[in-house]
């Protein structure tokens, strides 16, 4: 992830647990994290919606990500549930935690924000490094349908919810994306406004860039990993190319 990007994130800390308020996921990691029988790593923690869940449940796990202010709102999420994680301020394209995990998960598409096979690659070995013999890496990345190919580069509107933050306060998302067909690059308008508050209103922008299937296989061979499976969502079934949402899985 660039400045530019981390900038978002930096500004989007205090409202991020707002805009990604699923929990479609979290059953799936915590069985992965429980089956693994030893230390789990988590890149791109953010706030904590997967990390806080593990450590609650016992489960020895740490996290990376390279925006401090989301991490910032991770250590205040955990003061009040009485945890103190081990977290890192750490680039996932290149760190160095001195330490080897049984699983390292890299959820909610945060690996789309690696512009080139480059980074992608640089990703990946880092992974690889951290993990132990037989250990396994686990991402989840989206799989763009023809549809969202065929959008310009401008942004349009995508999605739209109403939507009451766990205080009690009526808000509203906005969601608009656009794409590039010669960079793959999706970019993503993401507008948030308030009913009580409008001054609290904001506007973020970031790049997602898309890749085939296909292609994210080669790159895992590439850095040595093997096993590797692709499955529709997170249940198990095997991954298509009419599957969204893929989740990859790759052992060391």
């Amino acid at each position: 992830m660039d400045a530019q990007e981390n900038a978002v994130y930096e500004r989007m800390a205090k409202v991020y647990d707002l805009i990604y308020n699923d929990d479609l996921d979290t059953g799936f990691y915590l069985a992965e994290a429980k089956n693994a029988r030893g230390p789990v790593l988590e890149v791109a923690c953010g706030t904590g919606r997967i990390l806080l869940r593990f450590l609650t449940k016992g489960i020895d796990a740490e996290g990376i990500d390279s925006s401090g202010a989301m991490l910032s709102e991770l250590r205040k999420k955990a003061k009040t549930l009485s945890l103190e994680p081990h977290i890192h301020k750490a680039d996932m394209r290149r760190f160095s935690l001195g330490k080897r995990y049984k699983l390292i998960i890299v959820p909610y598409r945060s690996f789309l924000h690696l512009k080139d096979d480059d980074e992608r690659m640089s990703a990946l070995r880092s992974f690889f490094d951290h993990l132990q013999d037989s250990g396994r890496l686990i991402l989840h990345i989206y799989n763009p349908s023809p549809d969202d190919l065929e959008r310009g580069a401008s942004p349009s509107l995508l999605e739209s919810e109403d939507l009451v933050s766990d205080d009690g306060r009526d808000y509203h998302l906005d969601w608009f994306m656009g794409y590039d067909r010669k960079t793959s690059r999706a970019h993503y308008r993401i507008s948030l406004s308030f009913e009580d508050r409008p001054e609290d209103d904001a506007v973020f922008e970031m790049d997602l860039y898309f890749l085939r299937l296909k292609d994210i296989e080669r790159l895992l061979e590439r850095c040595g990993f093997r096993n590797i499976r692709s499955y529709n969502g997170f249940g198990y079934e095997k991954a298509d190319e009419n599957s969204r949402e893929v989740v990859w899985v790759a052992e060391r």
